[in-house]
């Protein structure tokens, strides 16, 4: 009866033993799960990465003087930044809903196109003196004008030119210029050609 009695205690004692092993082991675990998963409504643990499921909102009715958020990175590293933005691929990384400037914001493209593709200075017209233009030896006369060195060519076309002239050709030309060609049908017609191009 001693031996039964003891058996007894001892299946008990590794039932209990094996109960709170199970008990502590759950709460690891649901305890992590919940912990990593718990950042809503949840402070956020710096250092460390937080997972949420909606949006996180900072705000007041009066505001702040200044910005109401500063990142600062003083590391002394080369490629360091305050912030990173990361999104899919076909969305944009930032809204705004303002149209104002921001100061020191600077852009390398617009749309694709360097701000070496784009005018930064006045234009101005350039047009050939009205005339017949030179003979090409099969009827037709063409007649070109350039920018001034070291302009930038915009457009051009022929100008003057009779109704009983024929436009046959007109196009920028290799020079920086545009080039016009007619034929004026055995007339003595003149005309002129006009280059609109801007300072560089």
């Amino acid at each position: 009866m001693l031996r039964s009695t003891v058996s007894k205690v001892m299946w008990v004692g590794r039932a209990t033993v094996f109960l709170v092993g199970l008990a502590v082991i759950l709460a690891l675990v649901f305890g992590v799960a919940s912990r990593a998963l718990g950042a809503n409504g949840d402070p956020w643990r710096l250092g460390r990465g937080n997972v949420a499921t909606a949006i996180t909102a900072l705000g007041g009715a009066q505001g702040v003087n200044g910005p109401m958020v500063r990142l600062t990175n003083n590391n002394a590293g080369s490629d360091d930044t305050a912030l990173d933005l990361r999104v899919q691929s076909a969305e944009a990384p930032m809204r705004v809903n303002s149209l104002a400037q921001v100061a020191n914001l600077n852009a390398d493209l617009l749309d694709g196109q360097s701000s070496s593709d784009f005018v930064h200075s006045s234009t101005y017209r350039n047009e050939t003196a009205l005339g017949p233009g030179n003979a090409q030896g099969d009827g037709t006369f063409v007649q070109l004008v350039s920018c001034d060195a070291g302009d930038v060519l915009l457009s051009g076309g022929p100008a003057n030119v009779n109704a009983t002239t024929d436009m046959v050709e007109s196009f920028p030309n290799n020079g920086g210029g545009w080039s016009v060609k007619v034929d004026k049908n055995g007339q003595a017609d003149n005309f002129s050609v006009v280059a609109l191009c801007a300072n560089q």
